[in-house]
């Protein structure tokens, strides 16, 4: 590895730049130095505290800093999962810190961008599949396609490069991030199985026979690594996800099977009401089963898991390109799932 290199991890303490900077990190070689408005005390690699929203704050904080090599962009202006995100304000957050690059950026190589399924417009209609990454812009309301445009604005003349991974529902093992379906799925389910029911999934029947598909964190942070070091990565955009799409009607008995319990059909019912309705059961089960104590509502994202079971239709993306430049890792996306429930049993999150 090149001991030369500085990385800036834009949203270090997200659960996408956390993933990629720790991976970095291990990596050696990378000195990632994090971004962030509320950086961790304990963190692993040095950290920045700076509010990528204020021009002025990312100006004065990146003065010092004049030998940045590569940029990891995974910073999101606040939002709840499955909520629109300000397309204005992550532009403008981009903005501010590539114009801060800009009077020391001669030593800069490369700048990665995390976006997702979204620039195809998946939460807006129908589209053909698998997504592939030339396809037109499907979601114009969405800040992707404008970052993108500002990222190739700002390259014109200079020598570095540039690359974005379009990723879909992230999938990881750990217990201080709530935007997480595996979590969501598995608190459901224990909760079900106590109280002695199916397991109903919480959605439509279309829903639950669409095609949909993951992205295994790990696997991300490592074709994010590929995308910054191999040149035919650059100025691409590349599909991340398992390669392996499949319906929730797939997966549903999978998960019954494991939770021992019958498997239940397609419910008009959500995750969010489900989770307030049984709060009491969960600090009940708690004390039941010496689980860590935990505030059900609190503990899971449980609007981003009616949102991601909230589309009517397919979501696929291809991955042939990736493979084509030099990426082929594949995930086993059931057995990223099962896996992920022992995880959390054997840290007393479930029973």
């Amino acid at each position: 590895m090149n001991s030369s290199r500085l990385t800036l991890i834009a949203g270090a303490t997200g659960q996408i730049g956390s993933s990629v900077g720790a991976h970095l990190f291990e990596q050696g070689g990378w000195n990632p130095v994090g971004l962030a408005r509320a950086p961790k005390q304990d963190a692993r690699y040095p950290m920045l505290a700076l509010d990528l929203t204020n021009a002025q704050d990312c100006a004065d904080k990146l003065a010092a800093i004049t030998s940045v090599t590569h940029v990891l962009y995974a910073a999101r202006f606040d939002h709840f999962g499955g909520e629109l995100e300000s397309r204005e304000t992550n532009v403008r957050m981009l903005e501010n810190l590539l114009n801060a690059l800009k009077p020391a950026s001669g030593n800069l190589q490369h700048i990665h961008l995390v976006h997702g399924t979204k620039y195809y417009g998946h939460t807006v209609r129908e589209r053909p599949t698998p997504y592939q990454e030339d396809d037109a812009c499907g979601n114009f309301n969405s800040f992707y396609y404008e970052q993108q445009s500002l990222l190739q604005e700002h390259q014109r003349g200079r020598e570095w490069s540039w690359s974005i991974s379009r990723p879909h529902a992230f999938c990881n093992y750990r217990i201080d991030e709530s935007r997480n379906m595996i979590l969501i799925v598995g608190l459901y389910a224990s909760i079900l199985r106590e109280l002695g029911l199916p397991l109903v999934y919480p959605g439509t029947l279309r829903s639950y026979m669409a095609k949909t598909q993951f992205s295994w964190l790990p696997t991300l942070a490592r074709a994010a690594t590929w995308m910054m070091t191999d040149p035919r990565c650059a100025n691409q955009a590349y599909n991340i996800v398992n390669g392996d799409p499949m319906s929730w009607s797939e997966l549903w008995p999978l998960f019954a099977q494991y939770f021992e319990m019958e498997c239940g059909a397609p419910e008009d019912c959500t995750f969010a009401d489900f989770a307030h309705q049984h709060a009491q059961t969960w600090s009940h089960m708690t004390s039941k089963y010496g689980l860590q104590n935990s505030n059900l509502v609190a503990l899971a994202q449980w609007p981003y898991g009616d949102y991601v079971m909230s589309l009517q239709w397919d979501v696929v993306s291809d991955m042939r390109k990736a493979a084509t430049d030099g990426f082929h890792e594949r995930v086993n996306t059931p057995k990223m799932w099962l896996e992920g429930f022992d995880f959390f049993r054997t840290q007393k999150i479930i029973p």
